[in-house]
């Protein structure tokens, strides 16, 4: 799924140079097309992405500049992510790109919203409201727990796509609509994520307790996702979740996969709950995401 990625302010700019330098490949080809908008002279040496990409915008909510530029190269997107602290002033232009977008825009629009522990409830949440207005859906994440989220959106990023050199398809396929119908409208997304090498011992294992330590593993990578979201949010509010595998596709089995849609299910039953998985042949580790949307109630420090 390519996704044009716009960090805004600061924080942003460096997630989106984060996505830049580390965002997934497929084909060769970069899954997220990253820029970065700036309104403090200082940030602009700061935030390591292309120049080209990089727009210095001083005082000014006028975005229209910025966009015909970057929509002028004519690239191809499957939806847009507007990165954003919950500063006032890059709350502010982030709220008028997401308009700007909505106007010419056809695909979905994402906000990730990355707090730290100094936001406060209240004015937290009028700026959700804000920046939802003109947005499909909104992530958060705590900036303790960037890293991870880029992992998980890396995952994320390659359901739906074909690696024309593996031809390989998983266990279950899921796709770019699998994600986008687990999306939900309402509430807020938090992301889990979870990441185990594979060890080299497993040659010497009879089947049944290969099968059993993989199986396990699973689990055991799904639990850890659901303990370490992105975000402190009520699960028992989500509407719906997505679990999607990834990595090495001799790990991956079913019996582990149906162990840990039951095992998110009991987290709350009226989910409704997607799942796949994106093999990677070759690879020496397994990774979990679990997204979980439509929540409701926010649990803020």
């Amino acid at each position: 799924m390519r996704i044009l990625t716009v960090g805004i302010g600061l924080k942003g700019g460096e997630i989106s140079s984060l996505l830049h330098r580390k965002g997934a490949k497929v084909n060769r080809a970069k899954l997220f097309r990253c820029y970065a908008i700036l309104n403090r002279l200082e940030d602009v040496k700061k935030v390591k992405i292309d120049e080209e990409n990089k727009f210095f915008l001083p005082r000014s909510l006028d975005v229209t500049g910025v966009f015909n530029e970057i929509l002028s190269r004519y690239e191809i997107y499957e939806g847009a992510m507007i990165v954003t602290s919950f500063k006032n002033e890059d709350v502010k232009v982030a709220v008028e790109v997401c308009k700007k977008l909505k106007g010419v825009f056809e695909d979905p629009i994402i906000v990730l919203g990355v707090l730290n522990t100094n936001d406060l409830s209240g004015e937290v949440r009028e700026k959700m409201k804000a920046l939802k207005e003109f947005s499909d859906y909104m992530i958060l994440t705590r900036e303790e727990r960037v890293d991870e989220t880029v992992e998980a959106l890396n995952v994320l990023a390659r359901v739906g796509e074909i690696d024309l050199k593996r031809r390989l398809a998983g266990e279950v396929v899921v796709d770019t609509s699998d994600l986008f119908n687990a999306l939900s409208r309402e509430g807020f997304t938090i992301l889990g994520h979870a990441k185990r090498n594979v060890p080299l011992f497993k040659f010497f294992m009879k089947r049944s307790q290969l099968l059993a330590l993989r199986t396990q593993r699973m689990i055991d990578l799904v639990r850890s996702a659901v303990e370490n979201t992105s975000f402190e949010g009520d699960v028992e509010t989500a509407k719906s979740a997505l679990i999607v595998f990834s990595g090495n596709p001799e790990e991956i089995t079913m019996d582990g996969l149906f162990a840990s849609i039951r095992l998110v299910e009991s987290l709350n039953e009226s989910m409704v709950v997607r799942y796949g998985d994106y093999p990677i042949p070759n690879s020496r580790f397994v990774s979990a995401v679990v997204l979980f949307s439509g929540i409701r109630r926010v649990k803020f420090d």
